[in-house]
């Protein structure tokens, strides 16, 4: 976690007790595998480790199968690169989409995610947002179709009447969508604020991604619902005016 925030902030990260963290007050903390799972960790992202009310949780999910690359270039071959840690690629997902969006927030510069405002179409109604990358991975000669397809599709108007008007707070809520398709079968998950969204996984499952007949495909982005249009943002994180990066 550390070595792949250091490379994608272009600061310092080291892990201090229980914690990753970054300069100033950014920090991530690890969780436990979550039922005795080794390839699933629960996280909390915190903008200041010395105030709960920054904090973003979020999960990571060990990565299995082929290449992997995120939106825009370095899309991998399919090939297979399975003698890789499946938590450490796991890692190497959280920090490109939802890592890319945090950092983001607090840097406000573009350079890392991109920043949509409550107007924009491919945005979510009514809230500011940092929408992070789009990573995907798989096996065999379709392997990028559904990040392809991410790419093209923003789910996050989709997927608006689904997750309703109240996510619980007004500002700092963290939206994971992964989803995709295999041999094992097809999976389409949202998670809010860390949890499982049962009527977004739904309506996430119902569009019209790419279902792979022929080895697997995958893709995973994270977007950071900054504030609810209307409130103020939160204290000490300064934003600038939201445009598209």
């Amino acid at each position: 976690m550390a070595d792949e925030l250091s490379a994608l902030h272009g600061e310092r990260w080291q892990v201090e007790g229980e914690e990753v963290r970054g300069p100033g007050a950014l920090a991530v903390r690890l969780g436990e595998p979550p039922d005795g799972d080794p390839h699933r960790l629960d996280l909390v992202f915190l903008v200041d480790r010395d105030r709960p009310e920054t904090a973003v949780p979020d999960r990571i999910t060990g990565v299995d199968g082929g290449g992997s690359g995120g939106s825009g270039d370095g899309v991998g071959d399919g090939s297979g690169d399975g003698d890789r840690d499946p938590v450490r690629r796991g890692v190497e997902v959280w920090a490109s989409t939802a890592g890319a969006a945090l950092i983001e927030l607090v840097a406000h510069n573009g350079r890392f995610a991109g920043h949509l405002d409550p107007s924009d179409p491919d945005g979510m109604p009514g809230w500011h947002a940092v929408h992070g990358g789009v990573v995907g991975w798989g096996t065999g000669k379709r392997f990028h179709d559904v990040q392809d397809w991410l790419v093209r599709n923003p789910v996050l108007p989709a997927l608006a009447p689904a997750l309703g008007g109240d996510l619980g707070r007004d500002q700092l809520v963290g939206v994971q969508v992964s989803f995709g398709s295999g041999p094992d079968g097809r999976t389409a998950e949202v998670l809010v604020h860390g949890e499982v969204h049962a009527a977004a996984s739904a309506a996430l499952a119902a569009l019209d991604w790419p279902r792979v007949a022929e080895g697997e495909s995958y893709a995973r982005t994270f977007v950071l619902l900054v504030r609810r249009a209307g409130a103020r943002p939160p204290a000490d994180v300064g934003l600038r005016a939201a445009g598209r990066a």
